[in-house]
């Protein structure tokens, strides 16, 4: 088969650009959970030189592997070929293919080494340079292979229906192809599939799901097994953008060339028992995601994988009863899928709301995933008081979570302010977090600033458009005589992406007022802290604020001469403007799976519920500002004024779905990522 342009770019990108898994921008090929036991106790054996250079996404060797013949497609240095040879023995073979010369220099350069470490007398292995879609022209033969195997290779042929067919030629009947990929829950848009790092990284080639199932039916795998799935995170933040809510997944599956296979699972009453006589593991044996037989263990099975566990290799392995003569419906429940509602795009997200969603898409409680400890608590002395202001802003921000805008008249009096502060001394906070809509539209803001510097650091959440009006100009004198420390929202670098989130003709007087502030020494001076917030401006999570501010520093400085401090990572919370985006998409329970699906416990001591207490602008008490939007009252004292004579006591904590914005991935506070 010839070459075209995409095979010449990933021979450069494996071939030249990566020199080892360390210069990979996702975790695509490597996200895969540890390998079992039995490849774990080979991989030792297999040489440095080898390991070094794989670029796999999963383990995709199935037990069962003694005497057969395997072809691995796309094997790279030979890592995975060289765990087949083990396993296979002696009296087995394994061929391996790859069109990338110096790959298969590796693995050839070491064939010798490794037969020596296996204590083999005789090599047992092959490796051809070649196409994948191609396996006649390197002399694979019709029905002479027993396993076919690939490891996050596939999605980077362009003729993905062209290697299944080969497949299916190559195999035996009862032959199997168990290999793992790189898989999206839709269709890619052009931007992403012609792009050459995402074609590299395993995410530009993907295939969707059901066109995967398609094209596997059309050339006679019938039906396919799901052994693993597990969702990939990019943590390269331009390839993030790039990819936005499309959510990708590692997957290893199993099919088979066996005929008489029917398109679903039905039950025709039988039943099988795992023999415990594969050298991999004698105690079980997992055949996908759902079955593991027990040995000796008798498990009810259907149809299909009675004929597949009497065809194939396993039928030394297994003993199967039942003549499948009657017909008992489905074997399982087909799962059903939740499909997108028309919503009222101005129907507010509550509570009830969020519950619902979590019922629908089985989501689990939070702490039903904590294993450190059963329930949470605030620490004994809090140190941040954080005040809302006001709900009153200049503009009407897209992922807006408290729908503030220029409408709003809810504002906190002088006299909650003075509340705040005498709470503040009490309670020996340290910082207070001026947040709102736009806190300078509250008239008391001045007031509030000078009392509260003379008490502790300050910290004020601001939009930046704000200062460049006349009559909030002089706030930046504010700013700058009680050293507050500035925090303010630049949802990115980008002007096109920024004004997609903030509305138009934000960016530019953003970039004005950041210029003015560094004349004033912010960014510049110790004392005097400008931090950079980034939003994600879609549902997916927030990346690695490190790399963030790398990338930020570099194009500020350079195209606007702007510095700052530092910069933190914030993802959006799935209510208010946001989440009736989303629910009116249909996206708000798969954004609330993802999150829950990218939990991350080592987040949990640093939430910042634990460490602060939220002010209303009504002086009302909450956990968080998150709370206060659905309603959530918090244990303990409920108004600011409580708080006038003691220090708040340690309360105990109350989750919901809303918690794991806080948790999933790297973490998102009101102080940017979590963990790193």
């Amino acid at each position: 088969m010839m070459s075209n342009d995409i095979h010449e770019q990933i021979k450069e990108y494996y071939g030249v650009i990566l020199q080892s898994s360390d210069d990979l921008k996702t975790n695509a090929c490597c996200c895969s959970s540890a390998p079992p036991k039995y490849v774990k106790d080979i991989l030792p054996l297999i040489k440095d030189e080898i390991k070094n250079r794989f670029y796999g996404c999963g383990s995709p060797i199935p037990m069962g592997m003694k005497g057969c013949h395997v072809l691995d497609l796309g094997c790279g240095t030979g890592r995975d070929v060289y765990i087949l040879s083990k396993l296979v023995g002696e009296e087995g073979h394994v061929y391996g293919v790859d069109m990338t010369p110096s790959q298969i220099e590796v693995a050839i350069r070491n064939e010798a080494a490794q037969m020596e470490a296996f204590g083999f007398e005789k090599t047992n292995t092959s490796f051809h340079l070649g196409y994948i879609e191609d396996l006649k022209s390197i002399g694979i033969e019709d029905n002479s292979i027993d396993v076919v195997t690939s490891n996050c290779v596939i999605n980077l042929s362009p003729f993905k229906e062209q290697i299944f067919r080969e497949v299916y030629r190559v195999l035996k009947e009862g032959g199997e192809i168990y290999f793992s990929d790189v898989f999206a829950d839709r269709r890619l848009p052009d931007e992403i599939k012609n792009d050459p790092v995402m074609r590299g990284e395993c995410m530009g080639g993907s295939m969707y799901l059901e066109d995967f199932r398609r094209m596997m039916e059309k050339c006679g795998f019938v039906t396919y097994y799901t052994m693993e799935k597990t969702p990939i995170q990019p943590h390269d933040f331009e390839i993030a953008r790039l990819t936005g809510d499309i959510q990708f997944y590692s997957c290893t599956v199993r099919a088979f060339k066996c005929s008489g296979l029917e398109d679903r699972e039905e039950n025709y009453g039988h039943s099988a028992t795992y023999l415990g006589t594969m050298e991999e593991n004698k105690r079980y044996c997992d055949f996908d995601e759902t079955f593991r037989f027990l040995k000796n263990k008798p498990l009810g099975i259907s149809g299909n994988l009675a004929k597949i566990l009497r065809t194939s290799r396993f039928c030394n392995y297994f003993t199967v009863e039942g003549e499948g003569e009657t017909h008992y419906g489905l074997f399982k429940e087909l799962d059903q899928s939740v499909n997108p509602t028309q919503y009222d795009k101005n129907a507010k997200i509550t509570a009830r709301t969020l519950k619902e969603e979590v019922r629908r898409y089985d989501i689990p409680e939070l702490m039903d995933r904590v294993k450190g400890v059963d329930e949470l608590y605030s620490k004994e002395q809090l140190t941040t008081m954080q005040v809302n202001v006001g709900y009153r802003c200049n503009l009407s921000c897209a992922h807006c979570f408290l729908e503030c805008g220029p409408d709003k008249t809810e504002m906190m009096s002088k006299e909650t302010m003075d509340q705040c502060l005498q709470a503040f001394k009490t309670g020996g906070f340290r910082t207070m977090d001026i947040t709102g809509g736009s806190p300078e539209m509250n008239p008391n803001l001045t007031y509030f600033i000078e009392a509260a510097s003379k008490l502790g650091d300050v910290i004020v959440r601001t939009n930046l458009v704000i200062l460049q009006k006349e009559a909030y100009a002089h706030l930046i004198d504010v700013y700058t005589e009680n050293k507050v420390r500035i925090v303010c929202s630049l949802p990115y670098y980008n002007k096109k992406v920024v004004e997609k989130q903030r509305g138009a003709h934000v960016f530019d007087p953003a970039i004005k007022i950041l210029q003015e502030l560094n004349a004033r020494g912010y960014g510049r001076q110790d004392d005097l802290r400008l931090t950079l917030v980034y939003n994600t401006d879609g549902p997916y999570l927030p990346p690695n604020e490190f790399m963030l501010e790398k990338t930020y520093r570099e194009i500020l400085e350079k195209e606007y001469g702007i510095v700052f401090t530092d910069l933190i990572a914030i993802g959006n919370v799935p209510i208010g403007r946001f989440g009736q985006e989303l629910k009116h998409q249909g996206k708000l329970g798969s954004y609330l799976k993802l999150q829950s699906e990218n939990f991350n416990e080592d987040n949990l001591p640093k939430v910042m519920c634990r460490d602060q207490i939220n002010v209303d602008y009504d002086g009302s008490l909450y956990d968080c500002e998150y709370y206060h939007v659905l309603g959530m009252k918090p244990d303990g004292e409920a108004h600011i004024r409580e708080l006038a004579d003691h220090a708040p006591k340690p309360r105990k904590i109350h989750t919901c779905a809303v918690c794991y914005s806080c948790t999933a991935g790297y973490g998102s506070s009101c102080g940017g990522n979590l963990s790193h």
